[in-house]
């Protein structure tokens, strides 16, 4: 399965981080996974066993400033959406991630978006002269968003609409008490619960002190470590150690100053694992006070280093807890420091919880968590697959007609393409929808009725680089015509053609892989025989460049790669002018080859030309007609074939004979092209043509389907 995991954060080792963390270990050697978040820590991820099989990819950071809130709340999320693949599964950990809406989705949570809900009415506030401003924070950010309170409530009003359009197919909870809590604010039913886990021999045993009590937290306010402060001022000779960090840390200190226990409480951070087990490993017991914590996997960690529990008797954790190695109390300062003097003075009953609560946590373990959570992925996968329309991944025997499709115009004459320039933008005709914008939704779905008339299997969409990277208005074409086709459930395939201007193998290779984690894995793409197919607009510029194709052929493995050339395949040297690269290769412009008394012979030499070089797929064009005279550009001049009568139609006709009298036959027929103007070979309904050459085609597709076997 190929796995999209989306999380906003992974520079620490905080809850939700080593949950999605240790699950990705287990899982890197079943699956294809890709770590899709706005920062991480490669140093972090090596550390835990991350390897490089699992890609990462960054998305865009958080905004900062003014309305940043509202900005990160809801337009971030749709801006991650346009920068992830297609994967098979998406797998969204925190919020918002659910709001990138891709499916199908399983999205664990750990907890909601509290700010709306239980701490809603919790958040510090403080009097700036000219108004109250509430210190909010939403996680993963490590800082406070500072909002005025005129602000706050419609703030919170339209992300809580916004937070229930998501419909992801799964919620996962980390404990039964989320689930409930998730089930109240979302309205659906979370039946899937996955405990988080534990390794209970990465900790150390030492002696225990007694009068040494430890908690781990981030510093908010909603983990009340100020009600640990005051439980230490009412006890004697204790000392509390808090692991953790956060903007609260200066007030915790104040408070700690205040109560005259500054010289008792400690405030430790950036520990690693080992630092970490060894204050644990010498503490009496783990102190924990936190506000309906979702789960909280310290205590875990605590029962694996042989801590007994002093906590609140309220939040997810709660669920793993026993009386036999654990206090669960209510969240009164007095309560732990009843508790905590109880095993400060009984050491032997501290050591007997603690034996008792390391022997429990040996049923949370991390394997069995990402077991469990992985047969959810798979389950929900299965699911959206099974009895759906797929589109085929390979010809099955039968033969693929397609067309050039270019989206490289702009809107009204004059515009990119029309009419812009001599040299390469001049169109004699002029389409029946008029000067359109290539990339507007009314323009490609009005093409695409035309591709269903003529029964079209596959269509090429053109995207040009050079060494300032790629085409952006094609790309955004690109982005919308598998965008339409997605939502309007189009059994059309597309493919890519890469048209290179440019020998520069780092921009190259940087579309190979954009267009492969966009693209390669859309319902939508074109595949033979279950590999995506990349053509090449192939103008033997590159030929013998050993260095570049080698980069390229590297780049672009997972593809068949097809060439649609300016000239004919070798069958002798091909290999020593594309080293292999190519499973396929087909003239673009059959008409131009060599003069009408010689195509007959020119095309048959093309459309075995491939074979015989020993590339895999046998491709056969056609065209209507060549005339780029009106075009001025220079290397241009001095073609002797640059104007190709069309003669009403009979020029296309001696293509479409030659192609349906073929005796082996071909696994894809390409026809150049559907909308260049510039070049006369378009078959796009226009004022000189009408809608003959659409109905030409539809015939012509008609007969070849006929013919084998598709019918």
């Amino acid at each position: 399965m190929n796995i999209a995991i989306i999380i906003p954060f992974l520079q620490k080792y905080g809850g939700a981080e080593r949950y999605l963390i240790e699950c990705v270990r287990e899982w890197q050697a079943n699956h294809e996974i890709t770590l899709y978040s706005t920062s991480y820590s490669d140093d972090l991820l090596i550390e835990h066993g991350i390897s490089e099989r699992v890609q990462r990819c960054k998305l865009t950071q958080y905004f900062d400033g003014e309305h940043s809130m509202l900005l990160n709340a809801l337009l971030l999320p749709k801006i991650w959406r346009q920068e992830i693949g297609q994967h098979d599964l998406y797998h969204t950990h925190l919020w918002p991630t659910h709001l990138v809406d891709l499916h199908p989705m399983v999205w664990f949570p750990h907890e909601p978006l509290r700010v709306l809900h239980d701490l809603r009415f919790d958040q510090n506030f403080e009097n700036t002269g000219e108004g109250v401003v509430r210190n909010i924070h939403i996680y993963p950010k490590y800082s406070y968003d500072r909002i005025g309170n005129s602000l706050y409530e419609a703030y919170l009003s339209s992300i809580d609409a916004m937070d229930k359009a998501a419909k992801p197919d799964r919620i996962v909870a980390n404990s039964a008490y989320s689930a409930r809590y998730l089930e109240n604010v979302y309205g659906v039913a979370v039946k899937d619960v996955v405990y988080p886990g534990v390794e209970p021999e990465v900790f150390i045993d030492l002696p225990i002190d007694p009068n040494l009590f430890v908690t781990i937290s981030q510093l908010w306010p909603q983990k009340r470590v100020n009600l640990l402060i005051e439980a230490i001022a009412l006890t004697d000779d204790t000392q509390l150690i808090v692991i953790g960090s956060g903007p609260e840390k200066e007030r915790l200190l104040e408070i700690a100053a205040k109560l005259g226990v500054e010289d008792r409480v400690f405030f430790l951070s950036g520990l690693s694992n080992r630092e970490l087990g060894l204050v644990l490993a010498r503490a009496c017991a783990f102190l924990f006070s936190p506000v309906n914590e979702p789960f909280g996997i310290v205590v875990l960690e605590a029962m694996a280093a042989g801590r007994p529990v002093i906590a609140v008797n309220q939040g997810g954790y709660v669920e793993a807890c026993h009386p036999d190695y654990s206090f669960l109390i209510p969240p009164f300062p007095s309560a732990f420091a009843e508790k905590i003097t109880y095993l400060q003075r009984n050491p032997d009953i501290a050591r007997r919880m603690g034996a008792t609560g390391q022997l429990a946590a040996q049923k949370f373990t991390w394997k069995r968590a990402a077991d469990d959570l992985e047969r959810i992925l798979l389950d929900t996968w299965h699911s959206s697959t099974d009895g759906k329309p797929t589109v085929s991944s390979t010809t099955d025997g039968k033969t693929l007609i397609g067309i050039q499709y270019y989206l490289w115009y702009g809107e009204g004459f004059g515009a990119a393409h029309w009419n812009d320039n001599a040299a390469s933008g001049h169109a004699a005709d002029k389409p029946l929808l008029g000067y359109y914008s290539s990339i507007k939704g009314q323009t490609i779905k009005f093409h695409f009725d035309l591709f269903a008339q003529m029964d079209l299997d596959y269509i090429i969409l053109n995207l040009h680089v050079d060494a300032g990277g790629v085409n952006d208005s094609e790309l955004m074409g690109i982005h919308h015509v598998f965008d339409i086709a997605k939502k309007t459930n189009s059994k059309l395939r597309f493919a890519v053609q890469l048209a290179p201007y440019s020998d520069d193998a780092v921009e190259l290779v940087r579309t190979i892989l954009m267009l492969t984690k966009l693209y390669a894995e859309h319902p939508n793409y074109l595949h033979l025989d279950n590999k995506p197919v990349l053509f090449w607009f192939w103008s033997s510029a590159y030929d013998g460049n050993k260095r570049l194709i080698s980069s390229l052929k590297e780049s672009a493995a997972c593809f068949s790669n097809l060439a649609v050339s300016l000239r004919l395949p070798n069958e002798v040297d091909e290999t020593k002018l594309t080293f292999g690269f190519f499973d396929g290769f087909v003239p673009f412009s059959p008409l131009e080859l060599s003069a009408e008394n010689n195509w007959s012979k020119v095309w048959a030499t093309a459309y075995r030309g491939a074979d015989k070089a020993g590339m895999r797929y046998r491709i056969a064009a056609l065209s209507p007609g060549y005339d780029d005279t009106g075009l001025d550009a220079e290397n241009r001049v001095g073609n002797p074939y640059r104007s190709i009568s069309r003669r009403e139609g009979e020029t296309y006709q001696k293509g479409m004979r030659f192609i349906e009298q073929l005796v082996v036959q071909p696994h894809l027929v390409m026809i150049s092209t559907f909308n260049e103007f510039h070049e006369n070979t378009h078959i796009e309904p226009s004022l000189g043509n009408g809608m003959r050459y659409i109905e030409m085609t539809k015939m012509f597709v008609a007969k070849i389907k006929s013919k084998w076997g598709q019918a």
